[in-house]
Parts: structure tokens; sequence; C-alpha cells
């Protein structure tokens, strides 16, 4: 048993990817009988009051090991922890190794310490060297999820010398039956079903979110017995077959990924995004931008489609032809789930970070 608690800390209570892999680690260590605690600066509770970074560092109990998953303000929290704790950082993305932005993408100030941020970041360059040199003072143990992410943050500093640790999720014995998931949430059998998946639903820029109604059109003028639902959004409303759910917990997202044919998933930069990993647990193919840690996740034309990022025509394309030819699809979704069986299980990751963890007591 670990002699120190371990604390995970997160922005948001339990929403996005960074607070699920969190609590998976969180309960994941319970499980195994060691002391965890889960502290954050925001609940999606609108009444619940918010904790500042500073605040939420200094109630950090002493002697502890805290896992640093997303702070508003993470050179803050880092150098108002006790000083007798040791610290574990996760990018998640890059807000920590940027001026602010959560992935530079193909920007040429990136390599430039974020000096002119094209994006408009207040104080890109100070921002950054503020986030690195905490880090780096913090002797933190860093990990990135991807190798992508892991060789950018090299980038960003020579100093930054990241473990790999790829995300998991609990992935199950077998995929959820498509027919009865289709009961359970009153899909007609013989529909075509396409998805949508982005923490934000439609304003989630990075997703291509705003562009998701645009990618719609097209694909359902080939395919007019297509049905598509946006999920992660704020609001519940339809449009025609273009049906928008505000964000779901774990269990529902999983009943619409197996109850799908393909998960549209045009990212504009990624890391090692967990949707692509719930959609293999549930035998689903997806199409995605080849960007970020995602290429290091689909093997293309074997369990899903990569796609040259920003071409929307070949991307429509594509999820045109797994709507239309449901045996590739479902060739595609089963070596996924297979695949993914053996390499992101959250069991393989809770083990991974506990040799961290049980190196630092």
């Amino acid at each position: 048993m670990l002699n120190r608690t371990v604390v995970h800390h997160t922005i948001l209570k339990k929403s996005g990817g960074a607070a699920k892999v969190a609590l998976l680690l969180h309960q994941g260590l319970l499980e195994r009988g060691h002391n965890s605690l889960h502290s954050f600066e925001a609940s999606e509770i609108s009444s619940e009051e918010l904790t500042s970074p500073q605040d939420a560092a200094q109630e950090i109990p002493e002697n502890s090991i805290v896992h640093l998953h997303t702070s508003t303000d993470p050179a803050l929290f880092l150098r108002s922890l006790p000083e007798d704790c040791k610290t574990v950082i996760t990018l998640h993305d890059s807000q920590m190794i940027t001026g602010g932005c959560a992935s530079p993408m193909d920007c040429p100030e990136f390599e430039r310490e974020c000096n002119l941020c094209p994006r408009k970041f207040p104080e890109s360059r100070k921002v950054r060297g503020e986030r690195i040199a905490a880090i780096i003072d913090s002797d933190a143990v860093l990990v990135c999820p991807s190798g992508w992410l892991g060789r950018q943050a090299r980038k960003a500093h020579p100093d930054l010398k990241p473990k790999i640790i790829p995300n998991g999720i609990p992935w199950p014995e077998n995929p959820a039956d498509k027919i009865h998931s289709r009961r359970e949430l009153g899909i007609h059998p013989a529909s075509k079903v396409m998805l949508f998946v982005a923490h934000g639903g439609m304003q989630a820029a990075y997703k291509s979110g705003p562009q998701w109604k645009n990618y719609w059109a097209t694909i359902k003028s080939a395919v007019p017995e297509a049905l598509c639902f946006a999920i992660g959004g704020s609001e519940n409303s339809r449009d025609g077959d273009f049906i928008s759910i505000p964000y779901v917990d774990s269990s529902t997202l999983a009943k619409f990924l197996a109850a799908a044919d393909v998960l549209a998933y045009p990212t504009l930069g990624d890391n090692h995004p967990l949707i692509i990993l719930e959609a293999m647990a549930q035998s689903l193919a997806a199409v995605s931008y080849a960007v970020g840690g995602v290429v290091e996740q689909i093997s293309d034309g074997e369990d899903g489609l990569l796609i040259p990022p920003y071409e929307k025509t070949i991307f429509t394309e594509k999820v045109i032809m797994l709507l239309q030819n449901s045996r590739a699809a479902r060739e595609m979704g089963s070596r996924g789930f297979h695949k993914g069986k053996k390499r992101y299980s959250h069991v393989r990751m809770i083990d991974d970070y506990n040799k961290i963890y049980a190196s630092l007591v």
C-alpha cells in the first residue's frame, strides 16, 4: 500500500476527458486499498462555489502525492502546494506548455515560445514561460498520453522529459448488442446512425463543432435514411434528422456508441482522445482527421479511417462509405474492439501510474 495519499486535481468535477481519467485513477486506487482524493475547482452544478487554484492547492494534505491533471492556472496551483508534496503532472492537452491553447496544431509561434499568438491569448509568451518554469521547479514526474504530445513537450523546453502512458478506459468483455441498444434509445433498427461527439458540442472549435451541420448536410444528401446525434452540447434540439443532445454520462454515451454505425470525429487538434477508445470499446469505427495522438490510436483502413486535416470532401466521402457499407464498418469496429482491449484497458493505465506513485513514496 502507498504510504502517501494521492490527490487528483482537475478543473471540472466530472466533465471532460481529463476529469474522466482522473476519476478512473482515483477509483482504481481506492479499489486497491490506497488512499486517494479528488480535488477540483468547479462543479457542473452552477449553485456550487468556485475554488481558486491557490485555495485548492493550499487545501491539499501535507505529504501527499499531487497528481495535477488540469487547472485554470497550473503555475499558481503548483507554486501554492505544500512543500513536502510530491507531484505528478499529466498533460491532457497542450495548455500547460503553450500560451493558452489546447493544441498548437500548425501554429508557427509554438516554436517561437508563443511570442506573437495568432489566437490572441493575452501575454502568451509570459504565460507559457511561467507554466513551464513551474513544471520544472516542481520536480514533477511529467506524463503524456501520446507520443505526439511528448514530442511537443520536448520541443517546448528541453528540460521537459515526459513518460508516455496511453489513456485507458473500462473495457467490456464484449461490446453491447446494437439492436438492444437501439431499442433502449428508441432508434429504428434499419436507420443509418452517425455520431458527432465533443465536450461543448457545436461550440467545440477544435472538434469542428461549428461545421458539424455542414458535414451533415452533405452526408444526409447521399444517405437519405441517415440519422445523426450530435452529443456534448448544452441543449436538446432537433433539426430534421439532426438531433443535438447535451453532455451525457459514460453509460449513456456507451449506448449511443453501441447503437451507431460510424463516429464522425473531425478533430483539428487532439492528444489521445477518450472518445476514440470509447468507440472502439463498442466496436464502432471512427472517421477522424489524422492529427496529434489520434494516429497512434487508429490504424488507417484497419480499425478506422484517417483523413488528411481539413480535407472535408474526403472526410464526408468516407463517412458516407461506412454508412453505406455496413459490413466494412462492422469489420473495422470489431478489429478496433480487440486491439483496444489489449492496449487501452484502464487496468493497464492504473498499473502504469501506480508504478510512478510507488517510486515517489
